[in-house]
């Protein structure tokens, strides 16, 4: 009579094909996310149920290793897999914490913690499960002080309309996508707004940015508002992109000659002296 050989238990098979399981539903949910615009809050609820299934993982492999060793009966390579993929899978949200905790707490971050530019147009843009769109100036403006102290407002020795042309132009140049565009009015005193959206270059979070151009014929002040859609902490990305938009900003001004002061240089010169010029020998009063 032949001998039939052992079968591995159904435990180590489970654990494979669990461990391969969240595996890909991580990858799939970073690919559609970063790609096809997949809410945050999903993408975050995705992730969790990756994880309970690499834990299930874990104990139908924990299971089959104590069957393996009890009864000899094959299988120790899957149970193997099946352990360090899901172990591998269950350590990225502890490296994450370290990264996160790593950088200051802090979601939102202006030029003006006293009255920083209101976010109107993110307000439809953001979801449930969104942070809120109301800067939490008691929790954040004295930690952004300490950890931030070059964030501050903007003076631009422009008016306020080219000002605010500049701005549209630097943020266009960043790659960022307008959502709302309102130019200074001089009459009624109120102030250039823009806002944006910008997309992070790995994983594809959307933060959402505001900049206010406030000011006279003579010189204007730009302040800049960055807030991340979600989490508790922006691993510094919302700082990096004020400082970045400054920058652009800064750059765009020394490009450009003021067109005012020009125009008033113009309009302030004598008048200029007939084409061809005075006669050869011509003598002068």
């Amino acid at each position: 009579m032949l001998a039939v050989p052992e079968r591995e238990p159904a435990s180590s098979r489970w654990a494979t094909r669990a461990a391969l399981f969240a595996f890909g539903l991580i990858v799939a949910t970073a690919f559609l996310h970063r790609l096809f615009g997949v809410d945050t809050p999903v993408a975050f609820n995705l992730v969790l149920v990756a994880l309970l299934i690499a834990i299930g993982s874990v104990a139908c492999a924990l299971i089959a290793a104590l069957t393996i060793w009890s009864t000899g009966r094959p299988g120790t390579s899957r149970v193997l897999f099946a352990l360090c993929l899901s172990v591998g899978l269950l350590t990225l949200p502890l490296f994450y914490q370290v990264w996160l905790r790593s950088f200051p707490m802090l979601p939102d971050i202006t030029t003006d913690a006293a009255n920083p530019p209101a976010l109107t147009a993110a307000v439809r843009l953001r979801g449930p499960g969104d942070n809120s769109v109301r800067y939490n100036r008691a929790k954040w403006s004295e930690q952004q002080a300490v950890a931030y102290p070059d964030i501050q407002p903007m003076t631009i020795p422009r008016s306020g309309e080219e000002t605010y042309a500049l701005v549209v132009d630097a943020v266009k140049r960043l790659k960022m996508d307008l959502t709302r565009e309102d130019p200074p009015d001089a009459e009624a005193g109120t102030p250039g707004v823009v806002e944006a959206v910008d997309k992070t270059l790995i994983m594809g979070f959307l933060d959402d940015v505001a900049v206010r151009v406030s000011g006279g014929e003579e010189q204007s002040r730009v302040d800049i508002r960055s807030a991340s859609r979600f989490g508790r902490g922006d691993m510094g990305r919302n700082a990096e992109r004020i400082r970045a938009l400054m920058v652009e900003i800064r750059a765009r001004v020394d490009a450009t000659m003021p067109a005012a002061k020009d125009a008033r240089q113009q309009g302030g010169k004598a008048k200029p002296e007939k084409e061809g010029g005075p006669k050869p020998g011509a003598r002068r009063k």
